[in-house]
């Protein structure tokens, strides 16, 4: 009995942070597109943004994105290129990069990548400002922390996340292509064109929304649990822990649904 009590209350307590992170959402872009619509000539919020996708979208684009697919293209896609066409048809490789290498696991690299380098940045800055009242004084001066913090940061992320997504799964593909072209034979580049060729739009729709997914839901995680220490400095790192977990969870239960 004392295990179906524990699973009801993780199950309702799940169903509650979803809840609230829809609401949060809802109510930062709400907030936000109704500033950016009443104050056309302000461009604070506008270049907060464009910082936000500078920090997210270019600064990690050579440091963390290009290592990873350099990696990912010679010890997973290269493999991948070897191996199966040796054991299955042209298509059955085609499809198999398209769908799992560069539409599954690159956004979900790159959601990773956001999440350790940016995510746990948001929160922990948004739990100190927090802790030191900097949020209620600013919102004493009648500026909406919504507006300036969340905000940006929710389209700043979100617009990263499908950048560098693409950016992951075209340098990932390549690379793999390029290492099985080296280390196999020089007629798996004829994968370059063949690959371009293949790509469904409806394939690339369902990509783009998965990736813009995934980038309001580590941003609006990480300002969640930022603005919502109240107490004390040791809540920043249990906010911030809860963050990043609450982040990769999502992303994955995501991802599963993509796939089926």
């Amino acid at each position: 009995m004392k295990i179906l009590e524990i699973l009801g209350y993780k199950v309702h307590q799940i169903i509650s942070n979803i809840v609230d992170l829809v609401f949060f959402i809802v109510t930062v872009l709400r907030r936000g597109f109704s500033y950016l619509h009443k104050n056309k000539g302000n461009a604070l919020v506008k270049d907060a943004i464009v910082r936000e996708i500078i920090f997210d979208g270019v600064d990690s684009l050579i440091s963390t994105v290009l290592l990873l697919s350099v990696i990912i293209g010679f010890g997973v896609t290269a493999q991948i290129i070897i191996l199966l066409q040796n054991i299955g048809s042209e298509t059955e490789v085609i499809n198999f990069l398209i769908r799992y290498v560069a539409f599954d696991l690159s956004p979900l690299m790159t959601a990773i990548i956001v999440i350790g380098r940016s995510g746990s940045a948001i929160a922990i800055q948004t739990g100190i400002m927090s802790i030191n009242q900097e949020i209620k004084s600013l919102e004493l001066l009648d500026i909406d922390a919504l507006v300036f913090f969340a905000f940006p940061s929710l389209i700043g992320k979100t617009i990263s996340q499908i950048c560098l997504s693409c950016y992951f799964s075209v340098l990932s593909i390549a690379f793999g292509i390029l290492f099985a072209s080296i280390f196999d034979s020089a007629f798996n580049l004829k994968y370059f064109s063949v690959l371009i060729n293949s790509i469904e739009p409806m394939e690339l729709f369902y990509f783009l929304i998965k990736n813009m997914l995934f980038g309001m839901i580590i941003s609006a995680n990480a300002s969640f649990h930022g603005l919502h220490v109240q107490h004390s400095v040791t809540e920043v790192p249990q906010r911030t822990q809860k963050a990043i977990m609450h982040s990769i969870f999502s992303v994955f239960i995501i991802s599963a649904l993509f796939v089926l």
